[in-house]
């Protein structure tokens, strides 16, 4: 999840930016969309939900690192990939092999050693090379920051030439035939370079909006604004069926994702001045980084911790109460963990120097 940036003109006296111009509404949208990441995530979630939700979240990521894009606007190249590399390709790295660590040494212990025991040890390391999600089994949620960096650059580069309106109409023509034809091919490219063509759409999408859209300056406004907008989303993404972009699975229709998509997207957004008011969400937000990249490794070692002590029974499976239960603690955890990063190892998350206050 890209860092977030300074905060628009058009944001600047709408009364909902803080003391350091960061517009709050995109933080709490943003703290909305990781929630919603790490819940889907969690084992004993109902199916329900995470067709639902599985029907925008990554698509809203996208989107709103797009939105967020204009400060790399003046950048040259030689600046732009360098602070790329620093911001995801370092947490990407230095988080696989936490991960990759914590596999090492618990593949053989229960249950594990039934599907990993016979896995070489470096088995693994083909998926940090490649970026492919799938590979990734370690800590499957960092395929998202190959995808970013590559889906970023992608962008940069067009974005030099191009307007983002064209680039996102040119995108969604080309994503439409990727969905349509490459996911039956079987194959995987290397740095998400398979999930590019939807990736550059709704980072498009985030790039025109962000200087074209207002996000709404009214909570009532907002409320209603979402609320037309429920009904129509709840059908597109139910009767689309399961979405993960990660595996390459969009649905019954690659129109439905779309819009399904946008429409999600744009409830989100039309919630955000709602949601502003949460200083979790605020914080979540600004944090989004450090939760992706840690909420799975939490769920491992707790899951690891329930099986060693037999919480769950022969049969039983996680349900809801574990699935809520392990989500707060691990977004919890990550309040320490900020702390311990920002002033010990910055880099870790894509910052350039230690913060000894770490704050958030």
């Amino acid at each position: 999840m890209a860092a977030t940036t300074g905060t628009a003109p058009e944001f600047q006296n709408a009364g909902v930016s803080d003391a350091t111009g960061r517009d709050a509404r995109i933080d709490a949208a943003k703290g909305v969309a990781i929630a919603l990441v790490v819940l889907g995530h969690a084992k004993g979630i109902p199916g329900q939900f995470t067709i639902l939700v599985y029907s925008f979240h990554v698509p809203l990521f996208f989107l709103l690192s797009g939105w967020l894009s204009h400060r790399r606007n003046a950048q040259t190249a030689a600046q732009a990939l360098p602070t790329l590399g620093r911001t995801l390709l370092v947490p990407y790295a230095f988080f696989f092999f936490v991960a990759y660590a914590y596999w090492l040494l618990t593949r053989q212990i229960g249950e594990k050693a039934l599907r990993w025991g016979q896995v070489p040890w470096w088995d693994p390391l083909g998926g940090l090379l490649t970026g492919i999600g799938p590979q990734l089994y370690v800590h499957p949620a960092l395929w998202f920051l190959p995808a970013l960096f590559t889906t970023a650059l992608a962008y940069f580069f067009l974005g030099k030439k191009l307007r983002p309106s064209t680039i996102a109409v040119m995108a969604l023509l080309l994503a439409l035939l990727w969905i349509a034809f490459f996911p039956g091919l079987g194959l995987r490219l290397p740095f998400a370079l398979d999930v590019l063509p939807v990736a550059l759409f709704f980072y498009a999408c985030g790039a025109l909006a962000g200087r074209t859209l207002p996000l709404p300056g009214s909570m009532l406004a907002g409320i209603a604004l979402a609320v037309v907008l429920l009904a129509p989303w709840l059908w597109l993404a139910w009767s689309n069926g399961r979405v993960d972009i990660n595996q390459l699975r969009f649905g019954a229709s690659a129109w439905k994702f779309v819009l399904a998509s946008l429409l999600g997207t744009s409830i989100v957004l039309s919630i955000s001045p709602l949601a502003a008011r949460s200083k979790i969400l605020r914080w979540m937000g600004r944090n989004t980084l450090l939760i992706l990249c840690t909420h799975m490794l939490v769920f491992f070692v707790l899951s690891g911790i329930a099986s060693v002590f037999g919480l769950f029974v022969a049969g039983d499976k996680p349900g809801l109460a574990w699935a809520l239960g392990i989500s707060v603690v691990s977004v919890a955890l990550c309040v320490p963990l900020r702390w311990l990063f920002m002033r010990y190892a910055p880099w870790a998350l894509g910052q350039r120097g230690a913060n000894v206050k770490a704050t958030a």
